[in-house]
């Protein structure tokens, strides 16, 4: 498996300390409205600053403000004050230039370097000077330089790539911030069963504009028989009924051709072509029977990414879709957290895998590959990229909570 350099906590000068649990949200710069009184309150701030709910950097952020003298209406004894302004009465962070990193960083010895000395957790910094996106900050090593842009270097994971197949494609995506990490993400392969899902998700949101009842059945025909993978061909007769929601679970869960077979006969193909075109796929790429289609890596995370959107929206579905995904019976791809995936396969042509990892911050994987698949070699190659990336995203994504210093 590939390794990646442990991680440097920052000690942050100061006798302020805080357990930081949620992450700040970003805002537009506001000119703040001060309020009348005793003018001996008034209290220059001459950084950017942010207002909070509390005093506490754990509660929620309000909005940010540019350098300015505030009217102080309550303070405390450990350094915030209250002041009123155009959002209400709430609460600043007074002794010093504090800001909360709410995920990994790179720290840099200069502006504009490239190269790392170490890296930071979430946490809260002090800020001795801000040039644009680049933040000097106090840390163990002195004062060093962090970038609000930065992107974590991938020169691993390209490196670990290399011990696979050329031929092998990589799509990974961290979904929280929308990182995206590619290998040979633009090779065209033979889709197998992965488009299973993304015809999935057409019917799932025909059936929330309640142009479809998931409940109606469709008559297993005898041109519908395929072989392959499935049960409908072992368990029902020609000439049985069975409901579009067993068939969107069949299709999914058991990989069933058959079951995707009624489905597209059902839907047609036309409206999945265009529905394809609109979320931004080719639909040059569909096959008529669905898993005879073509393929990349950066389409897979496309349909992922559509998947992902749907399944956390709240439609009155998506639990229902998320749970097949989650009960699929010939994973590859794995990891310490659930996952969420369609996987493919044709022998001498295609074993795939796409997957929605369910971690904190949640992330897309997708393999693709032209291999007969099922050796013992083929599951423990996608365990080592599945860690592989699980690690990386753990590294620079995961939101751990934070420690600073008195």
């Amino acid at each position: 498996m590939v390794g990646f350099r442990k991680l440097h906590k920052v000690h942050i000068a100061g006798r302020f300390a805080v357990m930081l649990l949620a992450v700040m949200v970003v805002f537009n710069i506001n000119i703040l409205v001060i309020a009348g009184g005793d003018s001996n309150s008034r209290h220059h701030i001459p950084w950017e600053f942010t207002t909070y709910t509390e005093p506490d950097f754990r509660s929620d952020a309000i909005a940010t403000f540019a350098p300015q003298y505030v009217r102080i209406i309550h303070s405390n004894d450990y350094g915030w004050g209250k002041i009123h302004t155009m959002h209400g009465e709430h609460w600043v962070y007074l002794r010093s230039n504090l800001r909360f990193i709410n995920r990994a960083m790179g720290i840099f010895s200069y502006i504009n370097d490239d190269e790392l000395v170490s890296v930071i957790r979430p946490q809260v910094v002090n800020v001795l000077y801000r040039d644009g996106d680049w933040l000097q900050i106090s840390t163990w090593l002195g004062p060093k330089w962090i970038n609000l842009n930065f992107k974590p270097p991938v020169t691993q994971l390209e490196n670990f790539m290399r011990r696979f197949e050329s031929s092998m494609a990589i799509y990974y995506e961290n979904l929280e911030t929308g990182f995206v990490f590619t290998h040979n993400a633009d090779r065209a392969f033979f889709s197998a069963s992965v488009p299973k899902a993304s015809l999935a998700l057409y019917i799932f949101e025909k059936a929330e504009r309640e142009e479809v009842d998931l409940d109606s059945t469709i008559t297993f025909l005898q041109h519908d028989f395929w072989g392959g993978s499935g049960v409908i061909q072992h368990r029902y007769s020609v000439g049985s009924q069975i409901t579009q929601r067993e068939l969107l679970r069949l299709n999914l869960s058991e990989s069933d051709n058959i079951a995707t077979l009624m489905l597209r006969r059902y839907h047609g193909i036309a409206g999945y072509r265009q529905f394809i075109s609109d979320i931004g796929g080719n639909p040059a790429f569909i096959g008529n029977r669905i898993f005879d289609s073509r393929l990349t890596a950066n389409e897979a995370g496309l349909f992922a990414r559509e998947i992902h959107r749907y399944i956390e929206s709240g439609g009155k579905y998506s639990d229902e879709f998320k749970d097949h995904l989650l009960d699929n019976q010939f994973p590859f791809i794995v990891s310490d957290h659930p996952v969420a995936s369609k996987t493919g396969w044709t022998r001498g042509h295609a074993w795939h895998d796409m997957a929605i990892v369910q971690s904190p911050s949640p992330y897309i994987l997708v393999i693709l590959t032209q291999r007969d698949g099922w050796t013992a070699k083929d599951y423990r190659d996608f365990e080592e990229i599945s860690m592989a990336f699980q690690e990386f995203n753990n590294m620079w994504f995961e939101s751990l909570t934070p420690l600073v210093q008195e």
